[in-house]
């Protein structure tokens, strides 16, 4: 169960040879971060788990289908979101993938994150994760 009242978001940490996909949100100022990257994903649906719904949300956005267990590879909350994001690898270059939100995607290695406009949670999200998912290439 959730914490109760807050928005409850699931994404998925797509990574491939080292670098991390992410998504060019659109600039439209009616949404949150417009303009920035950020890690795919979207709200959890009532009755649906967190895992479920990171599922959903990249076949709806990219049409992919992961398969296998996705590791929940961080948990937490602030005074309005509760966030769950998992990990898998990328299985086939994003030329391959139809992106359907946002207006563009790239694979950013760890150090792209320093220059790219990143929602600031989905950076340090992203920071925990090259420092212990990744190793140093």
């Amino acid at each position: 169960m959730g914490v109760a009242g807050k928005i409850r978001v699931a994404g998925v940490i797509l990574h491939r040879e080292g670098r991390v996909l992410l998504q060019h949100r659109d600039d439209k100022p009616e949404i949150r971060w417009p303009g920035a990257w950020a890690i795919f994903g979207g709200h959890v649906e009532e009755g649906e788990a967190p895992e479920e719904a990171a599922r959903r949300e990249i076949e709806e956005e990219l049409g992919l289908r992961l398969e296998g267990p996705l590791p929940l590879v961080y948990h937490g909350s602030d005074d309005v979101r509760e966030r769950f994001m998992f990990a898998a690898p990328l299985p086939v270059p994003p030329e391959a993938l139809t992106q359907t939100e946002g207006q563009g995607m790239a694979l950013l290695t760890r150090e792209d994150l320093a220059v790219y406009p990143v929602v600031p949670i989905h950076r340090e999200i992203l920071e925990g994760f090259f420092s212990r998912q990744l190793p140093p290439e």
